[in-house]
């Protein structure tokens, strides 16, 4: 079973580069949470809520590297940024899975998360792809009062259904 806030914080780093379409079709794969939790081992950060909110940047790069760059070309177009596609719900989904599908086929025979990241460079024909630099960066929570107010209400409403 899915972590709901677990997938909102995932949300949060995909919209970085997706449209909502594209962001609501990865979150509803049977494997979203699974997948994430993985690439979270495979680079040595803790999976939990309180990391997924401050690894945006790195929510954004993995799903590109190892979902986005491996759908089909003419899949995806850019438009302001973000990435879309022409692909129906269903269509987009399936093609997502296929890429899961690699992931895993490709994950499930490794020994170590480096036996992975040269396995998976290799099967691409690709240099090892580094995240240093997403994986140091987090969100800056400074610049954003109204998501403290928002979750400050949230955790009091979560409090008071405990006492009640």
């Amino acid at each position: 079973m899915q972590n709901i806030e677990n997938i909102i914080e995932i949300k949060r780093g995909l919209h970085k580069i997706c449209s909502r379409g594209i962001v609501n079709v990865i979150a509803e794969l049977d494997r979203c949470e699974e997948f994430y939790r993985n690439i979270f081992f495979i680079y040595g950060l803790v999976y939990n809520t309180e990391t997924l909110s401050q690894k945006e940047d790195f929510i954004a790069s993995v799903s590109k590297y190892f979902i986005l760059d491996r759908l089909p070309d003419g899949c995806l177009y850019s438009n302001e940024g973000k990435y879309e596609t022409n692909n129906k719900k269903k269509e987009l989904k399936e093609l997502l899975e296929n890429a899961l599908d690699v992931f895993y086929s490709l994950y499930n025979v490794c020994d170590s998360a480096e036996g992975f990241k040269k396995k998976y460079a290799e099967h691409f024909n690709e240099e090892i792809k580094d995240f240093s630099k997403e994986i140091s960066e987090n969100r800056d929570d400074s610049l954003s009062d109204f998501a403290k107010i928002i979750q400050n209400v949230y955790n009091n409403s979560k409090n008071k259904k405990d006492n009640c």
